[in-house]
């Protein structure tokens, strides 16, 4: 009874740490990987990897300066399934508008 405890309380420590945050991307090429070969048009891919730049590599490229950190999170996270280019546009437009640079 007393090893069952402790492997229950074993197994109740270790998925403490566990969070939302820690499956995410975490660099350039997790990014990359995760992300921009699921996109379904060209340039939603092109925006992909430029969010994926923005947020990981460059953050102060010319092109970076008009994003938010919850700006490029919002593009990463709704540009993927778009499949005509203008929609693509559409939603990089809205996710600068709800998160605008201050």
């Amino acid at each position: 009874m007393i090893r069952f405890l402790l492997a229950l309380l074993f197994v109740a420590a270790m998925t403490v740490p566990a969070s939302a945050q820690s499956f995410g991307p975490k660099n350039y090429p997790d990014c990359v990987m995760l992300y921009v070969k699921k996109t379904a048009s060209l340039d939603g891919g092109m925006l992909m990897r430029r969010a994926c730049r923005c947020r990981f590599q460059d953050k102060t490229a010319p092109e970076c300066k008009v994003y938010t950190p919850a700006a490029l999170d919002c593009i990463i996270a709704n540009v993927g399934p778009v499949e005509r280019d203008e929609e693509v546009w559409g939603v990089e437009r809205a996710c600068r508008n709800k998160h605008p640079v201050q």
